[in-house]
């Protein structure tokens, strides 16, 4: 069996909910709406856990040959501790008394994050506590050549726009998309001694995953230093106008270029200036500017960052051509377990 998707732990607010899970035999009766009702089971499902079941009544709170029982949670005696389905607590933990109020993660998400923690704790973001120093799957060598060539740089970009550096930190990304019955129980038998064995079988069983992605954190690492150190890139102009355009909020400005010797000034709109490529087309260029951009340009052409000397909203200057100084990012620091 499966708790059908998953369950979230919850906190008893009323204390006639409290007693019968603690100590009451027979089914509980609980009024779900005006006329609804709903009738709570409670069936030992070992000595320190017990199931809870619901049965929807009748009108007339009567029950038929077609009425089922529902799971919807389960009870830790010991630790009285309450996980209910997410279904369950539309009953539980609505109306002008519940039951219960919802206190953390679901369960999956809870175990999911300790046990990602406890593998973490294991690497030490340092790839020499890995058994393997290559990666051989044919796969995942393709995988790494392809981020090296191609990714990386994409992943740097989209970086350096949004402002952020590379962390260069190992994250483990230990998954659950289920809550099976078995780990249910065996994290309420023994919580810390389930994370740590869970955490090791992990480990143990994707060392060239680890490695793989200490990997691609120094290729991410190498090309957003190549970007932001070199004083000559396009990139820096590209993300100084998409910035100022972001700033201002404009969606229409007026774009100066010199280009081929010749000199334009057009109205257009903002959306691809705000992109992340050292190119733009003129599709949204106003139509008579764009007839005299062809003129001068040719049909087909487009233009650069660099072609641009001055973009202006209104009468303010939002953007004007200048040196941009890269970003200093030559300090030494502890990166994958090495020391750059």
């Amino acid at each position: 069996m499966k708790l059908v998707k998953d369950v979230i732990l919850c906190t008893v607010v009323r204390d006639d909910f409290r007693r019968w899970l603690d100590g009451g035999n027979g089914p509980l009766t609980i009024q779900t709406g005006e006329k609804e009702s709903t009738l709570l089971l409670k069936l030992e499902k070992s000595p320190l856990v017990d199931y809870l079941y619901r049965m929807d009544l009748g009108r007339d709170d009567s029950i038929s040959w077609d009425s089922l029982l529902k799971f919807c949670g389960a009870y830790d005696t010991e630790h009285q501790s309450l996980y209910l389905m997410e279904d369950s607590l539309n009953c539980l933990a609505h109306g002008p008394a519940p039951f219960v109020v919802t206190t953390g993660q679901s369960m999956t998400e809870e175990l999911c994050g300790r046990i990602n923690r406890h593998v973490e704790k294991i690497i030490a973001n340092d790839r020499s506590n890995l058994s393997c120093q290559k990666v051989t799957d044919p796969c995942e060598v393709r995988n790494l050549q392809y981020y090296q060539e191609y990714k990386a740089r994409e992943e740097a970009i989209e970086m350096i726009f949004n402002g952020k550096t590379p962390d260069g930190q190992f994250h483990s990304t230990y998954t659950m998309e289920e809550l099976p019955e078995t780990t249910f129980m065996a994290w309420l038998q023994d919580p810390e001694n389930f994370i740590q064995t869970e955490a090791e079988v992990y480990s143990k069983r994707n060392q060239e995953k680890f490695l793989l992605q200490f990997l691609k954190n120094d290729a991410l690492w190498e090309e957003y230093q190549a970007i932001a150190q070199d004083p000559d890139s396009p990139l820096h102009r590209v993300k100084a106008i998409s910035d100022a355009i972001k700033t201002s909020g404009a969606k229409t400005v007026t774009v100066t270029v010199q280009k081929n010797g010749e000199e334009l000034s057009f109205r257009t709109g903002t959306t691809p200036l705000m992109g992340h490529h050292n190119s733009y087309n003129t599709s949204h260029i106003a139509a008579a500017d764009r007839r005299e951009f062809e003129r001068l340009f040719g049909r087909h052409a487009s233009y650069t960052a660099e072609d641009i000397t001055r973009i202006t909203y209104g009468k303010k200057a939002l953007y004007e051509a200048a040196p941009i100084q890269a970003e200093d990012m030559t300090e030494s620091i502890e990166w994958g377990g090495m020391s750059l």
